[in-house]
């Protein structure tokens, strides 16, 4: 660290076992020649995630504009046999599997700002996840999109190529009030991944009070919140893609009322 700077770097060699509820063996025997005999027979069981991760940093402070920090974060990891996880068919349970080779590289820039009882923040991620050729539990896949996946890099499901996030808030005669919003390009979908659902974005409000009821030093906290204020009806996923079999929205608008007590 120097003159309000801070600079970070690291690396990392992870083991990561599956989880081994979703990890369990599938004994394909019981189901041959009957209407559930999978089109892919291979079986072979879940393995364990060996990987590399890089990751470099800096944060700095601006000084002409007090309160204000700037930082940008980027990150490399390569793995063997990337643990990953689906919703294949009807059932809500995911089973995992893993991807012979996979990479995922990313970027996130950031900022905060605090001025007194004024404090806002923002963040701008770009991330990029791909893999190849599945080597376990085979069975899961149809034989066209196994096929592909062996012999192309996919991007993996459970991530989207930017994701922003922004708020900010106001204390007001011992009245917080806030505002969030949170932007999405959209996760994959689409044969093997190759497309992405449309972008969204949600904006979030919020008012919170203290009131010493109990003792000075043990506020009660009485908070609403309004999720979603414009009511934008947007899909997470819509029921393709890689392991996504059924479709999942964003919530509609709510309002939320809370009390807490600190003790």
């Amino acid at each position: 660290m120097c003159d309000g700077t801070t600079f970070h770097a690291g690396y990392s060699r992870t083991f990561t076992p599956p989880q081994q509820v979703i990890a369990a063996p599938t004994n394909l025997a019981l189901v041959q020649g009957t209407t559930q005999q999978p089109a892919v027979s291979g079986s072979d069981p879940v393995l364990p995630e060996r990987a590399h991760v890089f990751d470099v940093g800096v944060v700095q402070k601006i000084y002409p504009i007090p309160g204000l920090e700037v930082g940008v974060d980027g990150y490399y990891k390569i793995a063997k046999d990337l643990l990953d996880d689906g919703q294949f068919g009807a059932a809500y349970v995911l089973s995992g599997f893993n991807y012979e080779r996979g990479e995922n590289v990313g970027v996130e820039l950031k900022a905060n700002y605090t001025n007194g009882n004024f404090r806002a923040y923002g963040n701008l991620a770009w991330a990029r996840q791909i893999a190849t050729n599945v080597v376990s539990n085979q069975y899961l896949f149809d034989a066209d999109e196994l096929a592909y996946i062996a012999n192309h890099y996919v991007y993996t499901d459970h991530a989207q190529t930017v994701t922003a996030s922004a708020g900010a808030s106001y204390l007001w005669n011992g009245t917080r009030f806030s505002a969030s919003m949170i932007y999405g390009s959209g996760l994959r979908a689409g044969f093997a991944n190759t497309d992405h659902l449309p972008s969204y974005t949600q904006v979030n409000l919020g008012l919170s009070h203290d009131f010493n009821i109990v003792a000075p030093n043990k506020p009660t906290t009485v908070r609403f919140d309004v999720v979603n204020l414009f009511d934008t009806i947007y899909q997470i996923r819509d029921g393709s893609g890689i392991g996504v079999f059924a479709p999942q929205y964003g919530p509609r608008r709510g309002f939320y009322v809370g009390i807490s007590q600190k003790l």
